[in-house]
């Protein structure tokens, strides 16, 4: 197939990767005017790239990378996996190239579908996607000069959702045929708040904003907040995370845990979850109080969530500390520039959902 990936970093570069090495023809697309050490060193190597999984490495070529947007024109499946917060601007600049027969689906986007249902003349088949890949990252030091993406963990059941379309059918076993791992039975808005980065990410990062700082961003999340000993911070997560159940389960759709959410299975879920945040594999991230496990994730996933409960008459004391802290910590008013119900123009399917019996 024909595949378009728009965005060059973590998550772009993996699909690039992976779709390259099963035999599609994929174009990889560069968004914003910011210099990327993985983008130039791509165009510079012929586009080669390494997939390294359990200290494995397997090659591949993607076939085109650019910055030439009107490229998606040609796709039959657009992958767009650039940070959420980034969505609106993207989808004025490509709507025109979009038509009724390609798939386009948004890659853990907190809705961000729904900006496409606002501006396309021909709509696509629009997809809400959980990603594969759990804490996967683009390494540039693992081979000198190349580009090589590490897969931390693959999801064996990601979410999805679709909206209404022509030949949706066909389309939906396009996408199984892709990725094997996408299973469709979920809502729009499960799998938008289904999204593990909104609870373990903004936990993690605001409990330890004075680490990140203090280390000058030799920090791991997983291993300094997430182990056996961070009673404290776990504690935390776990009720965030109850609040985003009690936001579901309010609106009837399934409140599913952070456990199998995040992949995190077996027997024993919680154990399941300590050995991976344990790993001696788990990468140096957040580098800084500024990234996107804040700016992103509380900006879009709980800002979003806590819009969607001021709607619906629920208070969320835990996520709306956490949105107070960052805000004042980062010196960004996230309530003002973050996602919200209104700014989406779903009030009406909040209600729909809500009032359903």
């Amino acid at each position: 197939m024909k595949i378009a990936v728009i965005g060059t970093g973590n998550v772009g570069v993996a699909f690039a990767a992976d779709l390259s090495i099963k035999g599609h023809e994929v174009t990889l697309l560069k968004t914003s005017s910011y210099k990327s050490d993985a983008f130039d060193r791509l165009i510079k190597n012929g586009n080669r790239v390494f997939l390294k999984e359990k200290s494995a490495y397997t090659e591949t070529a993607i076939k085109e990378v650019s910055k030439d947007l009107s490229k998606v024109a040609d796709a039959e499946v657009i992958f767009c996996t650039i940070q959420s917060n980034f969505y609106e601007g993207l989808v004025e600049r490509i709507h025109h190239y979009l038509h009724k027969d390609q798939i386009v689906v948004c890659v853990c986007s907190y809705a961000s579908s729904f900006y496409f249902e606002k501006c396309c003349r021909e709509l696509p088949m629009l997809v809400e996607a959980t990603g594969p890949y759990l804490e996967g990252r683009v390494e540039l030091d693992d081979k000198p000069d190349e580009v090589v993406f590490r897969v931390g963990c693959r999801l064996e059941r990601c979410p999805f959702a679709t909206f209404p379309s022509r030949n949706q059918k066909e389309k939906i076993g396009k996408l199984h045929n892709l990725c094997n791992c996408f299973k469709h039975e979920y809502s729009v808005l499960e799998s938008a708040l289904l999204n593990p980065n909104m609870v373990l990410h903004t936990v993690g990062s605001i409990m330890s904003l004075s680490r990140i700082e203090y280390s000058n961003g030799n920090f791991c999340m997983y291993r300094e907040a997430y182990t056996r000993n961070n009673k404290a911070t776990f504690g935390i997560m776990l009720k965030l995370d109850e609040e985003k159940k009690e936001v579901l389960n309010t609106l009837h759709q399934r409140p599913i845990d952070i456990f199998k959410a995040g992949g995190f299975m077996g027997e024993d879920k919680l154990e399941s979850f300590y050995r991976y945040s344990e790993s001696s594999d788990r990468a140096i991230s957040p580098t800084s109080v500024y990234s996107r496990y804040i700016t992103e994730d509380v900006s879009e996933g709980l800002v979003l969530m806590e819009s969607i409960a001021n709607h619906i008459g629920l208070e969320l004391p835990v996520t709306s500390s956490l949105i107070t802290l960052a805000s004042v910590a980062l010196g960004i008013d996230f309530r003002k520039t973050g996602r919200t119900i209104q700014k989406l123009g779903i009030e009406n399917e909040i209600d729909m959902l809500h009032e359903f019996r």
